[in-house]
Formats: structure tokens, C-alpha cells, sequence
């Protein structure tokens, strides 16, 4: 199962990269959208993972940003930060390494996540999603994210239900080891003008 880390900041690509390259150690930046743009930071660097990074990027920016980290299919975390501090956190399985506790996700609050939205959004979709227990979870997956995870069609849902197209919901689920091992793939994604290089990371393509 894939393993990614991405943060959604809202505001553009241009916008946030001289804050990116001052406090990505290494990673990369990419556009998602007009007013919204992607981090895609190294998570094996130390101190450099998505929450890690979330808390001083808005507290620069002055923007709320959306950290995200799916594990290996099995668990979504999601967590919002506004002007350094963080202010909501998701867990679709808060207590997965204790086979006796229930398997009910924490923080799921619609409303904490609206200052994300590029659109209407359909509240309806991200609480039956975001409150969906793991254990009848599997049944369930988005028709675009086919395929994938259900961690995965989990953040496909969130995202979908804040009005995101498919093409930017994608790219919130590319991790910078991907994005490395497969440097043709992603040339042929992006041009060379929509990739944003930061700290040590080498250009891909």
C-alpha cells in the first residue's frame, strides 16, 4: 500500500515558495489549482515530515494549512494549523495499535476544514466519510479513486467534498519517494515550470 505525506496550503504556488525553500529541508513544491498549492517534503529527513513542517509554514504565510499523512492504506491523519498553532486533528484510526479499543475516528468536524474548499461544499460527503468507522469502512470506495487504498479513497472524499478537481486530488496523494523513483512518470505529469525544487532534493527530471 502507498505511504504519502503532502500539506495543501491555500494560496499560490508562487506565493508560497519563498517560504517553502526556507523551512523544507528537503522536498518539493507543486501547484494544485489556481489559489492552492502542494508540499511535498522529504518525511525520512528529521524534522522535516508534514507535521512537522505545517505549524511554521502558516505561521509565515499568515494562511490555515492542511497537513496529511496516509500509512500504508490503513490510517488517514489530517491536521489543520492556523498562525503556528494547530487547531484540528483527524484520525481515521486513533487507537490502531490496540486490537482491544474501538475502531471509531477522532476530530471529524466538517467546519474545521472549510477554509480548504475551492467550492460548494458537500458536508453530507465528508461527515458520513470522515465518520465511518475502519471496520465498515472497506465496503466503500470513491468511483475516481477505484483502485486505491481505502485510506486513500478516504482523502479522495475529503477532498472531493471540499470541491477539489481529481487531477489536484491525485497529486495530494504523490509522496516525494514517488515522485524520485519514478522521474519520467512525473516529467510527464508536470512541466518542468510547475515543480518547485526544495532545501537538498535533487530535480527529478
Amino acid at each position: 500500500m502507498t505511504t504519502y505525506g503532502t500539506i495543501l496550503i491555500p494560496v499560490p504556488l508562487e506565493q508560497a515558495a519563498p517560504v517553502l525553500r526556507e523551512v523544507c529541508t528537503a522536498g518539493y513544491a507543486t501547484p494544485a489549482g489556481p489559489t492552492f498549492c502542494l508540499a511535498h517534503p522529504d518525511r525520512f529527513v528529521d524534522g522535516n515530515g508534514v507535521f512537522a513542517l505545517a505549524g511554521p509554514i502558516t505561521a509565515e504565510l499568515g494562511v490555515p494549512v492542511l497537513a496529511a499523512f496516509q500509512y500504508d492504506g490503513d490510517r488517514l491523519e489530517l491536521e489543520v494549523w492556523r498562525d503556528g498553532v494547530l487547531a484540528q486533528r483527524y484520525d481515521s484510526w486513533p487507537d490502531r495499535d490496540d486490537e482491544s479499543a474501538n475502531d471509531a475516528p477522532s476530530g471529524a468536524d466538517p467546519a474545521a476544514f472549510l477554509g480548504f474548499a475551492t467550492g460548494p461544499v458537500d458536508s453530507h460527503r465528508f461527515a458520513s466519510r470522515s465518520r465511518t468507522p475502519r471496520s465498515t469502512r472497506r465496503t466503500w470506495t470513491s468511483t475516481a479513486s477505484r483502485g486505491t487504498s481505502w485510506a486513500q479513497a478516504l482523502h479522495w472524499d475529503v477532498l472531493r467534498a471540499l470541491s477539489h478537481p481529481d487531477q489536484v486530488i491525485r497529486r495530494a496523494q504523490w509522496d516525494y519517494c514517488h515522485m524520485c523513483g519514478a522521474p519520467q512518470a512525473l516529467a510527464e505529469v508536470l512541466g518542468s515550470t510547475e515543480l518547485v525544487v526544495l532545501g537538498t532534493a535533487d530535480r527529478p527530471f
